[in-house]
């Protein structure tokens, strides 16, 4: 029993000191409690897949009222910011060249002859290609526009009412993108800070000259690491709770089911990068090393979390290596613990997979170090 008391006390005193490493220094301290609430701000306001900035340059052939009320009626969506008119197509091709406009629209000079007729004219729509995603997005919004004026204007007897669809979207009514990217990028910004502690801790010392100190203890080499954990995973849960206040207050998000289930599932996922982190810190022997390899580490995982692209869409072969991604597992737990209130079976399907990276790769940290040691 005095022993495991003896380990305990031991343990507590490498706590203390990690603790007096990462919080005494003022610039560390700073480091830790501003940039996750800067970083969130700006990336929830400027990390946007929505489209509500258009520039557009019409050339109009026909110059009819009929012409003119279809590009009233472009000027007049939300989408579509600033207009310009030319007489020419060579002019045309130099707005979306220069990026002063990203869509052209050419209206033929039979257009308000073919929507007389009944006809359904053709207008000629250029996007700028070099931004696919904002293309896609922007040629769903006027063909919308284009269907609706077509039935308002050519006349044609229906034989039947026109189908109306009626959309309703849940967990997000509003379709709320600050939701998405706030949600996200807590994940992706407590995993940077919780590799950033972690995978410097031992790095740190080797550097200083304080790491023979550490072995010279009576601790075992995964008592050191979970020594090392602990104030890791403990800074990180104050940088969740001040981007989770922020959410909440700013930004209005839910938490559908419960502040409880949320905290909980962020321990075992903080854990798997802890894990991670620490394995890093050992193979390296000096900081500059361990940023780097935290950097290696961070590019694929963001790339094959689903955050940027579904990972449904991604190729077979990189859809196996998401299954070993923590932050997979995490924006599902995530979305639906904020979002939907998942039941505790859809939780533990995301937490076990957690719980197995979280294990394997203490147990893998500490026997490395333990060899490194030896």
């Amino acid at each position: 029993m005095s022993g495991f008391i003896a380990t305990l006390s031991s343990m507590w005193a490498l706590v203390v000191k990690e603790f007096q490493m990462i919080w005494t220094d003022p610039k560390n301290r700073a480091m830790i409690l501003l940039p996750p609430l800067l970083m969130l701000t700006i990336f929830a306001f400027a990390a946007t897949f929505e489209v509500n900035s258009i520039k557009m340059v019409i050339y109009d052939k026909d110059r009819t009222p009929v012409s003119e009320a279809l590009i009233d009626k472009i000027a007049h969506t939300p989408y579509v910011n600033d207009l310009y008119f030319v007489d020419n197509a060579h002019d045309l091709t130099e707005k979306i060249d220069t990026e002063k406009a990203f869509v052209a629209l050419t209206i033929p000079s039979d257009f308000a002859k073919k929507t007389y007729l009944g006809e359904s004219p053709s207008v000629q729509l250029i996007l700028d290609g070099r931004k696919s995603n904002t293309a896609q997005v922007v040629s769903g919004y006027l063909t919308q526009i284009f269907a609706a004026f077509r039935y308002e204007t050519d006349g044609v007897i229906v034989p039947q009412p026109p189908i109306t669809l009626r959309v309703r979207n849940w967990f997000n009514p509003n379709l709320n993108y600050q939701w998405y990217i706030v949600i996200s990028f807590m994940g992706v910004l407590i995993t940077v800070m919780m590799l950033a502690i972690t995978a410097l801790s031992v790095a740190q010392e080797k550097e200083l000259g304080t790491f023979d100190q550490v072995l010279v203890s009576p601790l075992k080499p995964l008592q050191i690491l979970i020594g090392k954990t602990i104030p890791a995973i403990t800074v990180a849960y104050l940088d969740f709770t001040l981007m989770l206040i922020a959410g909440s207050f700013i930004f209005h998000i839910p938490a559908e089911s419960g502040y409880l289930p949320i905290y909980a599932c962020i321990f075992v996922f903080l854990l798997s990068i802890a894990g991670i982190g620490l394995f890093i810190s050992t193979i390296c022997n000096t900081q500059q090393q361990a940023i780097f390899g935290v950097f290696a580490f961070l590019a694929p995982t963001f790339l094959l979390s689903g955050f940027i692209t579904p990972i449904e869409n991604m190729p077979v072969f990189l859809q196996k290596f998401s299954v070993f991604n923590p932050l997979t597992y995490f924006f599902r737990l995530s979305r639906g613990l904020f979002l939907k209130n998942i039941e505790s079976a859809m939780i533990w399907a995301d937490v076990w997979p957690l719980l197995i990276i979280g294990v394997c790769t203490m147990t893998f940290a500490a026997w490395f170090f333990n060899k490194r040691i030896n």
